[in-house]
């Protein structure tokens, strides 16, 4: 039950994270990835990056666990794996590793790595520990 809730609530997460990369793209007229010799699937990687992360911090999350840390932990865990995620790409792409650091330093401070990852924070400190119901055997 709980693995199934994750997963429910991860989906969503990638659903809104899309949506969100799509209303900012148009709102400051940038592409999410402005590379051009990127390749198209730099984007969907870091998307994907983010939430199997999600997805973990949502099964792995503890009962009593303060919402608020757990929250940021989360939102700094999916910045850095968004960035390593694209750095790592690029890097493949460029053949240097030096792209690596610079990929990630420009997109340190983008909007569409901050954005998920406090969409992922929210969705960690809103989540509650997922409690199977109690079943009655009985008439109450």
């Amino acid at each position: 039950m709980r693995e199934l809730t994750a997963l429910l609530i991860a989906v969503t997460y990638g659903a809104v994270l899309i949506a969100a990369w799509g209303f900012t793209s148009l709102a400051i007229d940038v592409d999410v990835i402005t590379e051009k010799d990127a390749g198209p699937l730099l984007g969907p990687a870091m998307a994907t990056g983010a939430i199997v992360v999600t997805w973990l911090w949502i099964v792995r999350r503890r009962q009593g666990a303060p919402a608020i840390l757990s929250g940021l932990a989360a939102a700094a865990s999916v910045l850095v794996v968004m960035l390593l995620v694209g750095g790592i790409g690029y890097m493949v792409t460029q053949g240097e590793v030096v792209w690596l650091l610079l990929f990630a330093s420009k997109y340190a401070t983008s909007p569409f790595a901050i954005i998920p990852a406090l969409l992922a924070g929210v969705a960690i400190a809103v989540t509650p520990t997922a409690k199977p119901f109690a079943r009655s055997r009985g008439r109450d």
